[in-house]
């Protein structure tokens, strides 16, 4: 929702457009119950972790079963992407690291820099399940960035060639 707001300098004409978000209270709730998940995800005992893990990865496979705009989860994690990355940066190898992995593959197909393929790359750090879990939209995501690998490895290849000759 668009919200109009005068300057601080009280000049004629002079408005600003802000953007507010406006969310009911049943969105409100959701939101901080994502933050208060991301936080125990991080939390020192495995067990905080997992279940908070569980319950962020419950969240996103419902919402992304039938998307049609960016699922509700998905927008209120974004602020919560790239401290997610850094803690998965600092984790031990293990079952926890390969179920956030999974998470991150999810939430980079909207908040990855384009062209980073980063939903690829945790995806394949991920479980091997299948894919389709996570909805179509994540398939198709996860079928553009395999595309984008594999021209830039043929590339490389052609360039690579190239340079031998």
């Amino acid at each position: 929702k668009k919200v109009e707001e005068k300057k601080s300098d009280g000049k004629k004409g002079g408005k600003v457009e802000k953007e507010e978000l406006e969310l009911s209270e049943e969105d409100r709730a959701k939101k901080e119950e994502l933050s208060l998940l991301v936080d125990r995800s991080q939390d020192k005992d495995e067990g905080v972790r997992r279940l908070a893990l569980e319950s962020i990865r419950s969240e996103i496979r419902t919402a992304t079963s039938s998307m049609t705009s960016v699922p509700k989860p998905l927008k209120f994690l974004r602020e919560h992407y790239v401290p997610l990355k850094a803690f998965y940066a600092t984790m031990e190898s293990g079952e926890l690291k390969v179920f956030l992995a999974d998470i991150l593959s999810v939430l980079a197909m909207t908040m990855a820099e384009e062209g980073s393929r980063e939903s690829l790359t945790f995806k394949l750090e991920g479980s091997s399940d299948s894919p389709d879990t996570w909805g179509h939209e994540y398939v198709r995501s996860l079928c553009g960035e395999i595309g984008q690998e594999y021209s830039a490895r043929v590339e490389a290849l052609g360039a690579e060639g190239e340079s031998d000759a």
